[in-house]
């Protein structure tokens, strides 16, 4: 690698914009309809925290004094991140490197904003692979910049590529002009940034579903702040989440509600009203009961069944016992629960559904419904009965 070059090239400060130019963003972005998280930052407040960064930069620059930037890493919301100080060129060549990187991502966010367009991670990384050398050194300075900034890092311009896809009677329309109808194909669209949509229309939608399916894995923040949008201008409208029956399924599933721990600074994107449909242990005996499908011998070996990773895509028996890595899972994640309280239903009832997890030491995989029976009809009278709760409460 040429460090010299890289480090010349890359440390280049972009052209602030005038102290007007950041108020007007500011006062435009008050003024109009936006599809910000309610009590978000503007963009002109953000653009002003960054420009606060590089004007300190070009001040060392003048003053012939090394270089620093206040940078804090994100931690689990039960502690705090100490700021710490990023210097060029530093202690050593990874510093210099991270200074670098850290600069051009504050640079590329700026230019985003200034502009309204929308970066991907995945496109920052493979336009500076000269800097980058894997895709997670660009996912972990981007959200530690929003952590550090006190912002989300949808806030910034940059987001993920989203794993989310969406089908159904929705027209999505994006603030270039173009619209997005998940309902022109057989496999839907994928979720767009929230910032590039200027208004979704719902067409005589009754409810919405949440498959986690096809190894996407957790929950990224595009289809989190989608899902959040939709809660927050549609309150009346049912969210329902059908997951496997597994620890990372209800972690999936608090990972929508709550959030998660290494992302705690994006609290806002939360959909607290996200009802879990399924799968659920009565559901899983009374399925087996009409079945025959519970006894243990029928199970996929344990030896087996633990060695397949949870992304992989190898054929998997639709239900079999929990691995040694599912069990820590489960543990871990009741640890995490907050204090037991009768009125928090919500809690009870996960505490409760690992707790027959863990006793029952068995899995069932979205597919073993359809194994056992007909996932349509077992849609239809889950979501049935959802519906009617949900009048009931109402």
């Amino acid at each position: 690698m040429d460090f010299s070059r890289l480090t010349a090239n890359q440390t280049a400060t972009p052209q602030l914009t005038r102290l007007g130019e950041a108020q007007r963003l500011a006062n435009d972005h008050d003024n109009a309809d936006t599809n910000t998280t309610a009590g978000g930052p503007t963009i002109g407040t953000v653009v002003a925290r960054i420009e606060n960064i590089l004007s300190q930069i070009i001040d060392s620059v003048s003053a012939c004094q090394e270089l620093s930037i206040t940078f804090t890493l994100r931690r689990p919301a039960r502690s705090r991140g100490q700021p710490d100080e990023v210097r060029f060129p530093g202690r050593n060549q990874q510093e210099a490197v991270k200074f670098a990187r850290i600069l051009l991502i504050l640079q590329l966010s700026h230019d985003a904003l200034v502009s309204g367009t929308i970066l991907t991670k995945r496109h920052i990384f493979y336009q500076h692979q000269d800097l980058f050398e894997r895709q997670t050194q660009v996912d972990d300075l981007v959200d530690d910049i929003a952590f550090t900034l006190g912002i989300g890092r949808a806030d910034l311009n940059i987001v993920a590529a989203s794993k989310g896809v969406l089908a159904g009677p929705v027209t999505i329309h994006l603030t270039d002009g173009s619209s997005l109808d998940p309902c022109s194909g057989d496999l839907g669209v994928a979720i767009p940034a929230i910032q590039s949509v200027s208004a979704v229309h719902l067409h005589q939608v009754k409810w919405f579903l949440v498959v986690e399916k096809d190894a996407k894995g957790y929950p990224d923040l595009t289809t989190r702040a989608f899902l959040n949008y939709i809660s927050t201008r549609h309150p009346q409208l049912p969210i329902l989440a059908l997951v496997d029956y597994d620890p990372d399924g209800v972690r999936i599933l608090r990972c929508y509600r709550h959030g998660s721990d290494r992302l705690s600074h994006e609290a806002d994107l939360d959909t607290q009203a996200i009802q879990w449909l399924g799968i659920k242990s009565d559901q899983l005996v009374q399925e087996c009961a009409d079945t025959n499908s519970l006894d243990p011998r029928l199970f996929y070996q344990s030896s087996q069944s633990t060695q397949v990773s949870i992304t992989s895509i190898a054929c998997r028996e639709p239900i079999s016992y929990l691995g040694l890595r599912e069990r820590a899972v489960a543990v871990s994640a009741l640890k995490k629960l907050p204090s037991f309280s009768s009125s928090d239903i919500e809690t009870l009832e996960i505490r409760r559904e690992l707790q027959v997890m863990l006793t029952l030491g068995v899995k069932a995989e979205i597919e073993w419904l359809d194994e056992s029976g007909d996932l349509c009809r077992w849609l239809d009278n889950e979501i049935g009965s959802a519906l009617s709760l949900s009048s009931t409460a109402l």
